[in-house]
């Protein structure tokens, strides 16, 4: 991959992240229902401030509760949202789910992470025993024993699901039990491509923690700049070069006796992570950027076009 020259300043402040859900979508009324084929059906529909659009049915198309589509029913269609659109309008979306408008309760479709954590940060499930579980095929989950929460995590994460609740906490991330949860698909871990100097490099999986920052591995960034790194165990301490180091768990990053305070450096599969601005901060990365499923590092060094 390779960034061109005028890329380079237009990417070098872009350290910031805002989650964004797995999926989008649009809640409206069922206007007219057209049978395009034997697979495929077109809905027009408009939602209550009068914005129209084209939902696309097919065989794929997963109805949630059985809902049947049928003109003056409000409903709801869920899009994958990195998928590439034609900017026409009305705008015209091919829907992976649909589902009746619910008047109790609160619904959430987006993909779960191994720790049950929504792809948008929103949202963070705690399952119960009472927590009904079905497969997209309507297969139930019987347990023979009360199941651990590292039980459910590896059954429920890592998913496109939807979620059934009826109340949330007020914290950050908003934490619920839900009552169902309908589980639509194999289990994946996202990969998040870490590029530096134009090179995509091997390094453990980058991820993003519950308060929504992008954390890095250390080692193998700092080591494709060609700096040395070396970790003290006695300690629990990093040092890069000369003049960084830093402590696991701990806010304070120094350079060259000099503190600079980021979130806090962890530990995760015995690899050690910083927040991605840790290189914008610490290390004076001239380009330290996340776009599109891809870390961006580049010293701005010029380039071949």
């Amino acid at each position: 991959m390779l960034i061109c020259n005028s890329c380079i300043s237009a990417l070098a402040n872009e350290i910031d992240y805002t989650p964004q859900p797995y999926y989008n979508f649009f809640t409206g009324t069922v206007e007219e229902v057209t049978k395009v084929d034997d697979v495929t059906t077109k809905i027009y529909l408009k939602n209550k401030d009068d914005l129209e659009a084209y939902f696309i049915l097919s065989e794929n198309t997963y109805y949630a509760d059985g809902v049947k589509i049928e003109k003056g029913l409000e409903i709801t269609g869920y899009y994958e949202s990195g998928k590439p659109m034609i900017m026409i309008y009305p705008p015209q979306y091919t829907i992976d789910i649909i589902t009746p408008v619910y008047k109790e309760g609160f619904v959430k479709v987006d993909k779960f992470d191994s720790n049950l954590l929504s792809k948008d940060k929103q949202l963070k499930l705690n399952i119960s025993e009472e927590t009904e579980i079905v497969w997209e095929n309507n297969t139930q989950i019987y347990w023979f024993a009360k199941p651990t929460i590292e039980d459910l995590e590896t059954v429920l994460g890592n998913r496109q699901m939807i979620v059934y609740y009826d109340f949330t906490t007020k914290s950050l991330p908003a934490q619920t039990t839900p009552s169902k949860i309908i589980v639509l698909s194999q289990q994946v871990e996202d990969k998040i491509n870490i590029i530096v100097e134009d090179v995509i490099i091997n390094a453990p999986n980058a991820y993003i923690n519950e308060a929504g920052n992008v954390m890095v591995p250390v080692r193998a960034i700092s080591e494709a700049f060609g700096h040395e790194v070396r970790w003290n165990n006695d300690e629990k301490s990093v040092q890069i070069g000369s003049d960084i180091s830093f402590k696991i768990n701990e806010t304070n990053y120094s350079v060259a006796g000099t503190l600079v305070t980021l979130e806090e450096a962890s530990v995760k599969d015995s690899r050690t992570f910083v927040p991605l601005s840790f290189f914008k901060e610490v290390m004076k990365i001239n380009v330290v950027s996340y776009l599109d499923d891809n870390i961006i590092l580049h010293s701005g060094r010029p380039i071949t076009e």
